[in-house]
């Protein structure tokens, strides 16, 4: 297994690409710590990593809050004894226009789509240079970190700022061997883009060389990759998982 007495925290890990690639590291033998602000659906995550033979604690956690994400740092180390690999993936996403917008839906946006990464690889990588801990840190960011759209310049903004601080990270963190990179998920089938209108979907479709939407299991491949000592020599990169969309 690839990841075979490896230790992993993965951020919004109640549903959506945070489930999947938290089952995925399960999968190939990572104990996990789980993180989000939906109890019960976390719960869930924790009891299907459970069923995989595989270790799970469960921690609510507001990522753009520096307390909240050093306890939850710092209880992995002390519950599963170490870390190894941190997936940052919570996010929240926003529909709307730049007039429109307000300083709260701004300052929601930022804490937890930039702040909450920032916060979680400074305590993430405190964690490994202390440990001598060769570690990946795998930020999620969005096909939107290189094109926009109308109603997503805060989204699109938070998201830019996600790739150059991977890259900042990466260069930073790369002396104490801690790889640091990023993944751009394009159209997928998630909770919070649950891509119900099939007209919508259609329309979308068009511009997929690939001809269908992801999966989470989709970018989870791509965190694995990532996470495993098959990209040890790979930092400060994004891989968009993207169907080829951003090609268009």
């Amino acid at each position: 297994m690839r990841l075979a007495g490896k230790i992993a925290v993965v951020t919004g890990a109640a549903s959506g690409i945070g489930r999947g690639t938290a089952l995925r590291f399960a999968e190939e033998g990572a104990d996990v710590a789980l993180a989000d602000l939906n109890e019960a659906s976390l719960e869930e995550t924790s009891r299907q990593v459970r069923a995989l033979g595989r270790r799970a604690i469960v921690q609510l956690t507001d990522v753009g809050d520096r307390a909240q994400v050093e306890k939850l740092m710092s209880r992995t180390v002390e519950e599963l004894g170490g870390l190894d690999v941190l997936m940052a993936n919570a996010g929240v996403g926003s529909g709307a226009s730049f007039l429109d917008g307000t300083d709260e839906q701004y300052d929601r946006i930022m804490d937890t789509n930039m702040r909450g990464v920032y916060l979680c690889g400074q305590a993430a990588a405190r964690i490994m240079v202390e440990r001598g801990t060769p570690g990946s840190i795998i930020n999620i960011a969005s096909t939107y970190s290189e094109v926009t759209a109308p109603n997503s310049s805060v989204y699109s903004a938070s998201k830019g700022g996600v790739r150059m601080l991977t890259k900042g990270m990466a260069v930073e963190l790369g002396q104490h061997g801690i790889r640091v990179n990023c993944i751009g998920p394009g159209w997928i089938r998630t909770g919070m883009n649950p891509l119900t209108d099939e007209a919508r979907v259609s329309r979308i479709l068009n511009g997929v060389p690939l001809g269908r939407v992801g999966t989470p299991r989709d970018v989870a491949g791509a965190a694995l990759f990532l996470a495993s000592e098959d990209a040890a020599y790979v930092t400060g990169i994004i891989i968009f998982v993207d169907g080829g969309w951003i090609l268009q």
